[in-house]
């Protein structure tokens, strides 16, 4: 039995090619959400659109601190683990759901493998990056979706264990992509969700300024964190008053791929968002200075900016004011062919049945 671990968007998407393609060299799996993600439109659309299996067991963790996410789901996890006795758990990005698949998978010594392993920021203000370091540690396999991530985990000394797969989420994005056709008029495309850029009213307010100098139709789905920010700062009706932005509810994956595909620009602190963008053709404002993606970066697709900085930002719309959309043959490729989950699938056999 294989145990496939996950708990927001980003990890329903980097689950489903792995999961069909285990499925389809018929190995016995099943899912556990932690419940992270609890809103039906950051969640239960998401398994509907990907053809992902309804969990195994939903632990209904919800929000809270750090600390109250990762004991949960460790309470939650070690129940359930026990009672599956699987011989491997999977686990994707940077989430406390991922941090604590990995110390509970560890203290069961169930071997671990870790999809998107070697990731890095280099920025303590960042928590997932305390999840990543602890869970590559721990796992047995990492899958690598870069040369960067693969040269991280070796400075680390986890290179005997670390794999260059690609990236599995553009396994997703190619599968999603080919059935969606491509709109005339162009966006810019807005995820705002991080802690980061959540925590603090002035700092939420420096967005806002941005957002207001940004040329062009913007439109926003809005995480729930974030309007509750918003509102518990007194903010709500200002960002509601800027004309040019369009806050909808958040969207399922077919739809997002949708806006991304009439998107000029994506504006995101978003790490997986960012990284879509090159798949999309759209250029990103990525709104942290920490390090994301850096092969992105150096080729000058990803541009990053501190919102409370008024030189980053005139830098940042200038960008923004020059990105035009980028047609597919002109794309960055950095992360592989879209073929990663059969690349996991194979390494995952050989560590099984030790070929």
């Amino acid at each position: 039995m294989i145990v496939h671990l996950v708990g927001n968007r980003p990890q329903f998407i980097k689950l489903a090619p792995l999961y069909h393609e285990l499925n389809d060299r018929n190995y016995e799996q099943c899912i556990i959400h932690s419940g992270q993600h609890y809103d039906a439109g950051l969640s239960d659309i998401f398994f509907q659109e990907l053809n992902i299996p309804q969990p195994y067991v939903n632990l209904k963790i919800g929000s809270g601190t750090h600390a109250e996410i990762t004991a949960g789901v460790m309470l939650g996890l070690e129940k359930a683990l026990i009672k599956i006795s699987p011989e491997f758990v999977i686990l994707y990005g940077d989430t406390d759901t991922t941090l604590a698949g990995a110390l509970t998978a560890a203290k069961l010594n169930i071997p671990i493998a870790h999809v998107e392993g070697g990731i890095r920021t280099h920025y303590k203000g960042n928590p997932e990056e305390y999840n990543r370091i602890v869970a590559d540690h721990l796992s047995d396999i990492l899958f690598c979706p870069d040369k960067v991530s693969l040269d991280s985990a070796e400075k680390e000394g986890m290179i005997e264990k670390a794999y260059l797969t690609g990236d599995i989420m553009y396994d997703t994005f190619l599968s999603a992509d080919s059935g969606i056709e491509t709109v005339e008029d162009e966006i810019i495309l807005m995820t705002w969700h991080r802690q980061e850029n959540t925590d603090r009213k002035d700092r939420m307010e420096s967005i806002i300024r941005f957002i207001r100098k940004l040329d062009g139709k913007i439109i926003c789905p809005m995480h729930p964190r974030t309007q509750k920010c918003l509102k518990n700062f007194g903010l709500w009706e200002e960002i509601c008053s800027i004309e040019n932005l369009k806050i909808i509810e958040p969207v399922g994956y077919m739809e997002m791929i949708s806006l991304m595909k009439r998107a000029r620009l994506i504006v995101t602190d978003s790490g997986g968002v960012s990284k879509e963008s090159s798949f999309a053709g759209a250029k990103c404002i990525f709104m942290l200075e920490a390090d994301i993606w850096d092969d992105l970066v150096k080729h000058q697709w990803i541009f990053k900016m501190n919102p409370e900085d008024e030189a980053s930002v005139k830098k940042a719309l200038l960008f923004g004011k020059q990105a035009v959309r980028v047609a597919e043959n002109e794309r960055p490729q950095f992360y592989g062919d879209g073929h990663a989950a059969t690349k996991m699938a194979d390494l995952l056999e050989k560590y099984l049945f030790k070929v």
